[in-house]
């Protein structure tokens, strides 16, 4: 397995490790708490992922003392590193989108608006970026708030480096981020959809979709991704819409759609993930097995049927919670409404334990990475605290120095 994040890659490791498999982890950060996770059997520290020869090197070696029934990218970077290097990976299982083409325009954002378009499809209304965009001319065509998304999240020569989504406000903000876009055609702009985000996610074989669930976000980041989710009944209309899509590209594999809904109850698509996705903890919770699934599926030629689930669940990811929480604090989501919230979050090690609430990170069968993130968060807090204040005294003496 590739990866190591404590969302999807946890996810797949408890995943798999629960129904018995023996889990290899190739992390990009051997420090993950991932690592430590009960169902890990072994960690290989390949060269980092920067060195793409090196790491093929590396990984040839893993692959000529060890036999695996499948690896399984979790990550942008995974898929790329083993696209990169076919001659390694010849003569092995790979859970990867297929086909190559189909993957292609789910990965890009441009090619998944176009696809999505095509088949009548709403998406936000968008445009590619060029070299003579700017702030006036954006802001004129879309309005704003608005997004600037980049293509894709990775590109094969910069694999250190992350495409982040950036949210504009006001056209300073516009014009001072689209400063930061050195390459504008590999980025496009979409207007900002009210509303709240829906994910709906499939396990896919040949075209037809064999396992489905949903979600909507009951708290997210500006840039995107949920801390809160809440599961919810597959819709109707957004199950043939996934349909459509993954019958067109006659798609194998897993992937996360992502929905804005309208206040007036309409979707617009917004993008597509064909890998395992940040909310995974929710569905694996609940039975519908994702990892476990698309092993049988590849490995023994097994697809079971629709799980069904219970709508109402919901989930949280406490670090990121408690982040997004104090953001809109911040930003002047009111004192009574983060008052509100933390209490909650403050609740969740308790509802988690009464499953009354799933958590991403902390589960009973396996605390340990769950107990590291939080742990290694707080040695970050603490660290950040008493850097800003030997940097606060360090400038007062400096005043002091100067009268």
């Amino acid at each position: 397995m590739i990866g190591d994040d404590t969302r999807a890659t946890l996810a797949v490791v408890r995943s798999l490790g629960r129904a018995g498999k023996e889990v290899h982890l190739a992390p990009f950060n051997w420090h993950s708490p991932t690592t430590h996770s009960r169902y890990v059997t072994r960690v290989h520290q390949l060269p980092r992922n920067t060195r793409m020869q090196s790491w093929a090197k590396a990984a040839a070696e893993i692959l000529a003392r060890w036999r695996f029934d499948l690896i399984i990218p979790c990550c942008d970077r995974g898929i790329i590193l083993i696209e990169s290097a076919p001659e390694t990976f010849a003569g092995q299982t790979i859970a990867r989108p297929e086909p190559t083409d189909a993957a292609a325009q789910l990965f890009d954002k441009a090619q998944t608006r176009a696809l999505a378009e095509e088949l009548g499809i709403r998406v936000a209304p968008g445009c590619m970026l060029d070299d003579g965009a700017t702030a006036e001319t954006l802001a004129d065509r879309l309005g704003l708030p608005l997004y600037l998304k980049p293509r894709r999240s990775y590109e094969p020569g910069s694999l250190g480096e992350r495409g982040s989504v950036m949210r504009a406000h006001t056209p300073e903000a516009l014009a001072e981020a689209l400063s930061r876009i050195a390459a504008p055609s590999g980025w496009l702009a979409e207007a900002a959809i009210p509303g709240t985000g829906v994910g709906y996610s499939v396990l896919a074989h040949q075209g037809a979709v064999t396992q489905a669930f949903q979600h909507c976000r009951l708290r997210e980041a500006a840039a995107g991704g949920s801390s809160l989710r809440m599961s919810e009944a597959p819709d109707p209309e957004l199950g043939a819409t996934v349909a459509a899509m993954v019958e067109r590209l006659h798609f194998s594999g897993v992937c996360m759609f992502e929905f804005r809904r309208r206040p007036d109850g309409g979707h617009v698509l917004l993008e597509a993930n064909a890998r395992f996705w940040g909310s995974l903890p929710l569905p694996v919770a609940l039975g519908v097995d994702f990892p476990l699934f698309q092993y049988d599926q590849i490995v023994h030629g097994i697809t079971h049927p629709q799980v069904a689930y219970p709508a109402g669940t919901c989930a949280r990811n406490l670090l990121h919670d408690a982040r997004n929480i104090g953001r809109e604090a911040i930003s002047g989501h009111g004192l009574l409404d983060a008052a509100r919230d933390l209490s909650a979050l403050a609740a969740h090690p308790l509802l988690a334990a009464w499953g009354r609430e799933r958590s991403d990170t902390l589960v009973q069968d396996d605390l340990m990475p769950g107990v590291l993130e939080i742990t290694g968060a707080g040695r970050m807090a603490i660290n950040r605290w008493r850097a800003n204040r030997s940097g606060a005294a360090e400038r007062r003496n400096a005043g002091q120095t100067g009268s």
